[in-house]
């Protein structure tokens, strides 16, 4: 539920930004990009602070994990969008919505769920929002032992 609140608020910001620049005559090259780095700052001051609490991971390296899932989201998105405005001819204002599910389905969640906001388990503490249990508290469920 949190995740999709914060994905709903980071789209948003993003989308703005996105139909912006279109609307200022720029491409969608240019509005993805802008839209993404906003979206990106966005998601992850909320990822941080309230989607994902419980995770243990310094600032610096859980945003370095968070560049990397942003630039992989981002790969993804833009892919989508030639695929549904140069190949399958969609206007670009339309393509932006499928395009941003497909990126969110297939990289920004798993990615960000996982690898950027996954948390070291602690013996006997209660899971995090969003995170699944484990029989083995001593395995991080991410990274390892």
């Amino acid at each position: 539920m949190r995740a999709g609140v914060s994905s709903g608020i980071a789209t948003a910001v993003d989308g703005v930004a996105y139909q912006g620049v279109l609307l200022l005559g720029g491409g969608y090259g240019t509005a993805s990009a802008l839209g993404a780095v906003l979206g990106a700052i966005t998601n992850f001051t909320i990822n941080r602070n309230w989607t994902f609490p419980g995770s243990k991971r310094g600032l610096v390296l859980q945003w370095l994990r968070y560049v990397v899932a942003s630039t992989a989201t981002y790969a993804v998105l833009r892919l989508s969008l030639y695929v549904l405005i140069e190949l399958v001819g969609l206007d670009e204002h339309v393509a932006w919505v499928p395009a941003k599910l497909v990126a969110w389905a297939l990289a920004s969640y798993p990615i960000q769920r996982f690898f950027v906001f996954g948390r070291r388990a602690v013996p006997g503490a209660p899971p995090a929002a969003g995170h699944a249990d484990s029989t083995d508290s001593r395995r991080d469920p991410v990274v390892g032992p």
